[in-house]
């Protein structure tokens, strides 16, 4: 088995590698990490042939998704499987019950909303922190918390 063999998912029509990398870690999850750290950690991913990559808007309250969208807008769209969440809009007000993201940016925290607003404000959200045309898969976050 190598990290870059490619899988279905499931039915979806989507091919995945077999080994994808998490990205919550980029948004600072527990400790402090930097632009370049979280480059590199995309960079030595792609090199290990990984092409699956899951973030999520409240990974670092939105940090995750943009630095994921700055390392991987300049590689080649098509040969890359984006996930990202919905279930939980980064805004100001938003309350964290879990304070577990090291040095967050200002601006808020997360709320809980699966509403059907909620989800599309949640994509078109994302989409424009990572800077990219499209998100491959979307999780719903977390869904037992409401």
């Amino acid at each position: 088995m190598h990290a870059g063999d490619l899988v279905p998912l499931g039915r979806s029509g989507i091919e995945v590698t077999r080994l994808g990398l998490g990205l919550a870690s980029i948004g600072g999850l527990f400790e402090p990490v930097s632009e370049a750290q979280a480059h590199s950690t995309i960079e030595s991913g792609w090199a290990s042939g990984i092409r699956l990559f899951d973030t999520a808007p409240v990974y670092g309250y939105g940090r995750s998704e943009t630095r994921a969208g700055d390392a991987l807008r300049h590689l080649p769209r098509e040969e890359f499987v984006l996930c990202t969440k919905v279930g939980r809009l980064t805004e100001p007000g938003g309350m964290d019950t879990q304070p577990i993201w090291a040095d967050p940016p200002p601006g808020g925290g997360p709320r809980l909303d699966y509403s059907y607003r909620g989800v599309v404000a949640s994509v078109e959200q994302s989409l424009q922190r990572l800077g990219l045309d499209r998100i491959d898969i979307l999780h719903i976050h977390a869904p037992e918390q409401d």
